[in-house]
């Protein structure tokens, strides 16, 4: 994909979020003056008042399958939810074909990366989640034969041929949007897509890529805090 592309999604994807935490700052100014007659305080996106202190919190895993150009890869996320609105945790997902076969020359890859997430009408039953990771990559390209002289790891039939995997790492980010379905008080069901770009000297255009995203939270999203009076 043409860089134009991958920094047309990217600006795509932080306009709509910044536009919802827009429409959010909005609503919440239109509530303090509600409260409060004082209007001398310059008006700003990100504002500590009452509003933001945290209120709720939650935890869940969600096992996730991700399909498209990077090929089927399966995984986790491990998320914390403050205030029924923002998803912060870890996530790993690496790929899943010729996953256990030593001398497979396919190109195999994993991703370890901070996972945040925002979103803005958690309650609604079908509802929109913004989620972002940020991470290594770690990928394997091919095989490089070796000889092993030892009595420890005797070869077959002759001196011994032993493949060593080479192993490279690349910085890797993955913006992406999901649609949401409450299932029950504890389950949600997401379908989404997302791009992974991958940044480093040794990356590869096989790294970077458009996939499809399918998967369940499973957890508490919205335990509430007792009030202090």
């Amino acid at each position: 994909m043409k860089l134009y592309s991958i920094r047309l999604i990217i600006f795509s994807y932080l306009s709509v979020f910044l536009f919802h935490a827009a429409i959010a700052q909005n609503s919440q100014s239109a509530q303090d003056r509600k409260e409060s007659p004082n209007t001398s305080e310059p008006k700003t996106l990100f504002k500590v008042n009452s509003s933001n202190k945290l209120k709720s919190y939650g935890l869940s895993f969600s096992p996730i399958f991700q399909f498209g150009q990077l090929g089927p890869q399966e995984g986790g996320i491990l998320a914390l939810h403050l205030n029924n609105k923002w998803e912060i945790g870890g996530s790993f997902i690496g790929s899943m074909r010729h996953r256990n076969e030593l001398y497979s020359n396919d190109l195999r890859q994993s991703f370890a990366a901070l996972s945040v997430a925002y979103t803005p009408k958690a309650n609604n039953l079908v509802h929109i989640s913004f989620p972002l990771m940020i991470g290594a990559i770690r990928y394997n390209d091919g095989l490089e034969p070796r000889l092993v002289n030892s009595t420890a790891m005797p070869g077959p039939g002759r001196s011994g041929d032993y493949y060593w995997r080479y192993s490279r790492s690349a910085f890797g980010l993955q913006p992406g949007v999901n649609a949401e379905l409450n299932v029950h008080k504890y389950i949600r069901f997401f379908v989404g897509a997302n791009y992974r770009l991958a940044i480093g000297n040794d990356e590869l255009p096989e790294l970077s890529g458009l996939s499809g995203q399918i998967g369940l939270k499973v957890g508490f999203f919205n335990h509430q805090l007792p009030s202090k009076k």
